[in-house]
């Protein structure tokens, strides 16, 4: 055997006992507060909303009252701040009905086993490589502080994180309407992949974008039902409320411009961009423009905090599926430490770091404008 594939090998375990040693730490780290209250999490305000469906009617999810007494019940003596309200659609608080039956403790638990297995099944589907290189996507994901973050939350990132990868498969599979519907699964946090559906739909993938309209169209009117006028009302307070929160738009461009009426028209412009970066990418593939519209919700997004850059999980395994240049590349690691180091470094370099990267998407590649477009 000669001797580089084995200094190969062994360079790849360093990076996989480093990344796992990595992982070690930081989830030691970041999970000492549910360690501690497994009720301190976000999975809670949602185990809330729940509870108050089951046994106050569907109408009151959004009852800043109902919440507040339910709050005190589960976590007496924590504060009740304005970061503590259920301000997710409805189909993720019925989506965590069936564990209402095992407690705020067990929920967490119980959500926390099958967020991992969302992440493990979108790896298995997405992923780039084979081998050891390929468990090294996995691993490194692991180790990564907003996913870990994300976890440690009880956040639904996981599953949006699956729904995405999911449609990606199904559409690559030569299944575009059911891809849409899957990714209309994305709407229980709906901000992680807002921007993706345009996105396709600009590029000719309309079946994708139809699918996904339909879905998310039958589950907010699904919704709207359920909550009625009240629950339409005292959601639209709790918005309204909620962007006023500083720690809300701490990881937007509203860090650099403010939190007025320049960081809409910044996110609107970004938004903009995406669509004409979706047109000259038409003939590019399905990993490409997924990668996209993903990194275009990352940068333009007006509602964002640090676990949601975890969805760029997803775009950088299908944007290496897209063979881009090695330094394109390479600049994954410069995501990947500005999110890992977000919170000492502020949100400037991640911020940065994104936009380069969305730069890249926007630019077609040389080998991604076929003289027809693939069927949608």
């Amino acid at each position: 055997m000669s001797s580089a594939p084995v200094r190969r090998n062994l360079g790849l375990a360093g990076l996989a006992w480093f990344l796992l040693i990595a992982a070690a730490i930081t989830a030691w780290w970041v999970f000492q507060p549910v360690l501690h209250d497994a009720a301190d999490s976000d999975l809670t305000l949602v185990y809330i909303g729940a509870r108050i469906g089951l046994e106050h009617g569907w109408s009151h999810i959004y009852s800043l009252d109902l919440q507040h007494q339910l709050f005190t019940q589960l976590r007496p003596g924590a504060p009740f701040g304005d970061g503590e309200r259920f301000l997710s659609p409805p189909p993720l608080a019925w989506l965590t009905v069936p564990l209402t039956f095992i407690g705020s403790v067990g929920a967490f638990y119980a959500w926390l086993v099958l967020s991992l297995a969302a992440l493990v099944a979108a790896w298995w589907l997405a992923a780039p490589g084979a081998g050891v290189l390929r468990s090294l996507w996995l691993i490194g994901a692991l180790a990564w502080y907003p996913v870990l973050y994300s976890l440690s939350l009880g956040q639904p990132a996981m599953v949006v994180l699956l729904a995405v990868a999911a449609a990606w498969w199904l559409a690559e599979a030569g299944r575009p309407y059911l891809a849409g519907a899957v990714l209309g699964l994305s709407v229980v946090k709906p901000q992680l992949a807002f921007a993706l559906p345009a996105v396709l739909l600009v590029a000719g993938r309309w079946r994708i974008a139809a699918a996904w309209a339909v879905t998310a169209a039958i589950l907010a009117g699904v919704s709207l039902i359920a909550i009625g006028a009240q629950g339409l009302s005292d959601y639209r307070s709790l918005l309204t409320e909620a962007q006023t929160v500083t720690n809300n738009r701490y990881f937007t461009l509203a860090y650099l411009l403010g939190p007025g009426t320049l960081s809409y028209v910044a996110a609107a412009a970004i938004a903009a961009i995406a669509l004409v970066g979706a047109y000259l990418n038409r003939g590019a593939g399905l990993a490409r423009l997924f990668t996209l519209g993903l990194v275009a919700g990352a940068l333009s997004a007006t509602y964002w905090h640090l676990q949601d850059f975890a969805i760029l999980v997803l775009a950088a395994w299908l944007f290496w599926r897209d063979n881009p240049p090695g330094w394109q590349r390479a600049w994954l690691l410069v995501v990947a430490l500005a999110g890992e180091l977000a919170w000492p470094l502020s949100p400037l370099p991640i911020l940065i770091a994104i936009a380069v990267w969305f730069a890249f998407l926007v630019v077609p590649a040389r080998t991604s404008l076929p003289t027809a477009v693939p069927a949608a």
